[in-house]
């Protein structure tokens, strides 16, 4: 598999610098060409799973090499500067009515679809409503349906969302790109009559997918897919911002980290990613062209706004029992986790909030409930009087063992966390827990079917403020075990959904607003559906052989996650070296 992934990568980087590219590709430099790995080993493991298909709604059903580029949102935010504000993108603007209930925007003119068509605000409506009535069977469908009552276009221009009840933070929480997180807006004139639940979204001959982006499909295979630049693109066409630089993008399978390496140390790859801090290091004293967010300089990472959690089906026993919960947060050891699993490159994790600039304060102001609720205490002597309270026993392996049944504790993971995990499995297994872990290409699925009863998983987080991550915990997202959840917690607390609920219409600004968000963590902590256990720091390799302009913790402008949906503003700031 390494060589044939090695072979691809040799002949990709061949197209890209002379003819005789496949399917009547255009000539492109290598000076030219970005080339990147894809980020998901269970749709692109070996090979690219989903090449043939385009739809951002199915859940699990596609990676993120294109689309997280393709529809560009009303809005961007970077969440790596205190003081950042909203950057407009597809909107001009937008006003909330006085209690928050309703918003209209207002839509850049000129901005066109790849066929030519004008994106209106009744592409944008059209989203919505498509979404709002496939509920809970698309990614985003649940959250329209719970928020809105009524989308409509009241001219090409002019959007107004009438919500089912006032959400200070809807456009925010959903139509603004922000890491990860934001809704792809789609054209209605290409999905209007398809069923968006099987609709592959993707006929060369026919322009599919019709995007915004300032690039289109080029050639999708297994072994690599490309996209290149549309000098046609509107934000060029109007002035509103100059064409990217990098004329072609490659993206390649998912490699095992020994495979990117290689390839990064023969300029195979302009970034891939995050590395062990070891193959960071190896990196950097073998070519003087490798960088990372901190330079060539520790800690070579910056803080994602996924904290990294001990997640369960909380539906199943005996994770059910938030006793049994905390027995387990007890035995865990987060200083060594960091200290030997990270190799002191990230830092540990309390809460289900990042520790990034705008929420710091949010995290000081429960730094006393998480006091209150030992959630940093290991004591593995707390552990076992919880074990013993409930029934359990140690048995001659020393494992706790309960009517005939030894504790098994098997934690699913993918790729990012093998070198954390083993660290965390020797701590359980010395509470007395039978631990261990798998990895495997299915587990993104496996974790949001609930059949993964354990595993670790980022909660992708807030950034502004608490309640987008703390929202992924209300029970709407909750599905019966089998079926696949949007978020994978599958807890439920009429509790914390009424808070949630209520900080859901309260400005970020307001007063009470810090008061309903201690309540809320009050709840959370107390019951613990996720035990935090370390922030989540991307070590992110980029090569500067041929591209400059990364951003970087002197020059912030934005995450240098390509998976991201923020991704676009990359691509606008590299420049070809030379």
């Amino acid at each position: 598999m390494a060589a044939r992934l090695l072979s691809a990568v040799a002949i990709v980087a061949a197209l890209a610098a002379c003819g005789g590219e496949p399917g009547g590709l255009k000539q492109v430099p290598r000076n030219r060409t970005l080339i990147a790995d894809c980020a998901e080993n269970n749709t692109c493991g070996g090979q690219i799973q989903d090449y043939n298909t385009f739809n951002p709604f199915v859940p699990g059903g596609i990676s993120r090499i294109g689309y997280q580029f393709l529809y560009e949102p009303l809005y961007f935010f970077n969440g790596y500067k205190a003081d950042a504000e909203p950057l407009p993108w597809l909107a001009t603007g937008h006003e909330y009515n006085a209690d928050y209930s309703a918003v209209t925007v207002h839509i850049r003119p000129g901005v066109e679809w790849s066929d030519g068509r004008s994106w209106t605000a009744r592409d944008f409506v059209f989203t919505i409503n498509m979404l709002k009535a496939h509920a809970p069977e698309l990614v985003f469908s649940t959250d329209m349906d719970t928020w809105v009552e009524e989308a409509v276009a009241l001219d090409d221009l002019t959007a107004r969302i009438t919500l089912k009840s006032p959400n200070p933070r809807f456009l925010a929480s959903y139509f603004t790109h922000i890491h990860g997180n934001g809704v792809p807006i789609v054209p209605e004139h290409i999905w209007a009559g398809q069923d968006p639940t099987t609709f592959a979204n993707y006929d060369p001959a026919r322009g599919w997918p019709v995007v915004t982006g300032p690039y289109e499909i080029a050639l999708s295979e297994p072994a690599q897919r490309i996209w290149d630049l549309r000098p046609d693109w509107w934000a060029a066409k109007t002035g509103f911002c100059d064409l990217p630089q990098v004329e072609r993008m490659i993206f390649l399978p998912y490699m095992e980290e020994h495979q990117r390496v290689q390839n990064l140390l023969v300029n195979k790859l302009d970034i891939c990613l995050e590395l062990r801090p070891s193959n960071i290091i190896s990196l950097l004293q073998q070519h003087d062209k490798m960088s990372t967010w901190t330079g060539r300089e520790p800690p070579y990472s910056y803080m994602t706004p996924w904290p990294i959690a001990l997640g369960f089906n909380n539906l199943e026993a005996p994770f059910s029992d938030r006793d049994i919960r905390r027995a387990i947060n007890f035995a865990i050891d987060r200083e060594q986790l960091v200290e030997i699993g990270w190799q002191n490159s990230g830092d540990y994790a309390l809460l289900p909030l990042p520790d990034v600039p705008q929420m710091r304060p949010y995290l000081h102001a429960v730094a006393d409930l998480v006091d209150r609720y030992e959630i940093g205490v290991h004591d593995t002597a707390r552990t076992a009087a919880i074990m013993r309270d409930k029934g359990w026993a140690r048995n001659a392996d020393g494992y706790w063992a309960k009517d005939g049944a030894v504790f098994a504790l098997t934690i699913d993971i993918f790729a990012h966390f093998q070198d954390l995990t083993p660290i965390l499995v020797a701590q359980l297994k010395e509470a007395g827990f039978d631990a261990s872990f798998r990895m495997t290409s299915d587990f993104i699925s496996r974790m949001n079917q609930g059949e993964a009863r354990s595993f670790l998983m980022g909660n992708l987080s807030s950034m502004r403020d608490p309640y987008q991550g703390l929202s992924h915990f209300h029970s709407r997202y909750v599905q019966p075990t089998g079926v696949t959840a949007e978020y994978a917690w599958r807890w439920q607390s009429t509790e914390f959904d009424a808070l949630i609920d209520r900080m859901a219409q309260t400005p970020n600004e307001a007063p009470e607003m810090m008061g309903i968000y201690r309540e809320a963590m009050d709840v959370w902590l107390r019951e613990l559906p996720a035990i935090p256990i370390v922030q989540w720091p991307h070590r992110i390799p980029v090569n500067e052989t041929y591209w400059t302009g990364w951003p970087s913790a002197e020059d912030p402008y934005i995450n240098s996650s390509y998976w991201a949906r923020s991704w676009l503003l990359v691509l606008l700031n590299l420049r070809p070296v030379g």
